[in-house]
């Protein structure tokens, strides 16, 4: 019996190990999105809140979520956290900095107050882009009803080396076109077939505008996940798969094409989640548009 036990433990320790294969791509499209928000006004009806969550995409660590806010709700202050913020609808004042009034009891991720004091307020409507950083005290108060807003909180360890910049906390709706404009005029020389902006950028976090083009580069990235958001248009995210001709480029394996990959017809107000490791690309024959962001 124990010559049977330590030739099985041999083998156990000869047999090669076996790659898990990454998670497939999690998309949430402009039908799913609508039953996220109604059932937020349901919840919220049910139960009154002045401010109702409700999960977009979850891909642990990470939440994306929904944020249907018809009053004031408590001010917050993310010690280790950036949160990401895109205001899906609605308008509404943000104020950040200052100091947190009455801090309540911490959380992993927040400490909740009553106020924020001697902040700076900003008006954000429908199409903005926010960045608050960590350990800054803010509030938003709805103007004139619903405002509606996808967020997420990011570790500020967690941002894709090499991707940040000079600190850019706010993207009005109204700064778009013309970055648009830029990154469609920079599609011609690419060498990757897309054009790109930075819509906000802090420390190693980069949110990202790319104008996609009809070709495209069949990419994994070998360690960080990827958010994306259609801005405007529609085109395809193919995911899932085998890149064509992989070239490993250091943090990419990139590639001519992808074969039993899953087509992601992808339009305005989708959001999308690739995995670490997942083979996808991004292409379309017309204006496509998304905001993207790495995590690891």
């Amino acid at each position: 019996m124990r010559k049977i036990v330590l030739v099985a433990a041999l083998a156990a320790i000869a047999a090669p190990a076996v790659a898990q294969a990454p998670a497939p791509a999690i998309v949430i499209n402009g039908g799913q999105m609508a039953r996220i928000m109604a059932k937020a006004a349901a919840d919220q009806a049910a139960t009154p809140t002045p401010n109702q969550h409700e999960t977009i995409i979850g891909a642990p660590p990470y939440t994306l979520s929904l944020e249907r806010r018809v009053g004031k709700a408590p001010a917050a202050l993310h010690p280790a956290h950036a949160e990401l913020l895109i205001v899906l609808d609605g308008a509404g004042t943000l104020t950040t900095g200052g100091t947190l009034a009455n801090p309540g009891t911490p959380t992993a991720t927040n400490i909740p107050g009553s106020d924020v004091s001697g902040g700076t307020a900003q008006h954000i409507g429908k199409g903005d882009f926010i960045l608050v950083p960590e350990n800054t005290p803010h509030i938003i108060l709805p103007e004139g009803g619903v405002l509606q807003v996808a967020s997420m909180l990011i570790p500020h360890a967690a941002g894709a080396p090499g991707r940040g910049g000079a600190p850019k906390l706010i993207t009005h709706a109204a700064d778009l076109p013309a970055m648009i404009a830029k990154a469609k005029a920079a599609v011609p020389a690419s060498a990757r077939f897309f054009g790109g902006d930075t819509l906000l950028s802090y420390g190693g976090i980069r949110i990202g505008l790319e104008y996609r083009s009809p070709k495209g580069i069949a990419s994994v990235h070998k360690n960080d996940g990827e958010f994306m958001y259609v801005i405007t248009g529609e085109g395809h995210i193919p995911s899932g798969g085998t890149v064509v001709n992989p070239k490993d480029t250091g943090a990419n394996i990139d590639g001519d094409a992808m074969t039993g990959d899953t087509d992601n017809v992808m339009k305005t107000g989708d959001f999308i989640f690739v995995p670490k490791g997942l083979p996808h690309a991004a292409v379309s024959d017309g204006e496509f548009v998304l905001a993207t962001l790495h995590v690891q």
